[in-house]
């Protein structure tokens, strides 16, 4: 599915309106610092992937305020806020799964004992021991209760960056989406029916005349067989 975008769309015509420019570029700027905080812990908790998508995601915000606002063109906003909805969206999944607590999964061999008396053969066994602790326990150490503040920050931050988004894309007076002239018009030309172009005298052509007149059938002068 291809979306009606312009073909200015990568290099906006558009003057950034001046409410983003005084006013909503302080609340992007507290994004910057909240992703920055949100990268910081997951990469303290051990998380790499996550530590670089948030502070990738702080670059970008980056990109988008410099020079006063001169790279936040619609079509960036669109597509970021896209993607930032998307990653709140799996964000909010994962915090839902350990909202009752964290579960912890340990599995240990013991040493069997011999089946077969030539040794051939040992039943071996393995003890898999589950715990759950809480969201946040302090007898579980720094480290785990750091990942667990970033597992309840990140959605959250997430969501405010798309509504942050939303508020800007919808400040501009202009529409992304240009309206195709080309779809959707079944009739065309002047006198708007079926035929096609039609001169705006009402008549056609003296070609188009002849050339649309029907071929009549069974007409003419009468023949007599064996003449």
């Amino acid at each position: 599915m291809l979306l009606p975008i312009g073909p200015d769309v990568m290099q906006q015509t558009v003057p950034v309106p001046e409410v983003v420019k005084n006013r909503y570029v302080y609340g992007w700027y507290c994004m910057m610092l909240l992703l920055i905080g949100v990268g910081c812990a997951e990469a303290v908790g051990g998380d790499v992937m996550a530590a670089f998508f948030f502070f990738f995601l702080a670059g970008i915000f980056v990109y988008l305020v410099l020079s006063s606002c001169k790279n936040m063109s619609m079509y960036c906003l669109l597509l970021v806020g896209i993607m930032v909805g998307f990653q709140a969206i799996f964000e909010f999944m994962s915090l839902l799964a350990v909202i009752n607590g964290r579960t912890n999964e340990t599995t240990t061999m013991k040493g069997g004992k011999t089946i077969k008396s030539d040794g051939a053969a040992q039943e071996i066994t393995y003890v898999t021991k589950i715990t759950t602790h809480p969201l946040f326990d302090k007898s579980m150490g720094q480290k785990y209760n750091v990942q667990s503040a970033a597992m309840v920050a990140s959605p959250i931050v997430l969501v405010l960056c798309t509504l942050l988004c939303y508020i800007t894309y919808n400040s501009y007076s202009a529409s992304l989406f240009e309206d195709d002239e080309e779809t959707g018009r079944i009739n065309g030309g002047f006198g708007g029916g079926y035929g096609g172009n039609v001169p705006p005298s009402g008549r056609q052509p003296q070609s188009q005349r002849h050339a649309t007149q029907p071929v009549r059938i069974f007409e003419g002068s009468g023949q007599r067989l064996g003449s």
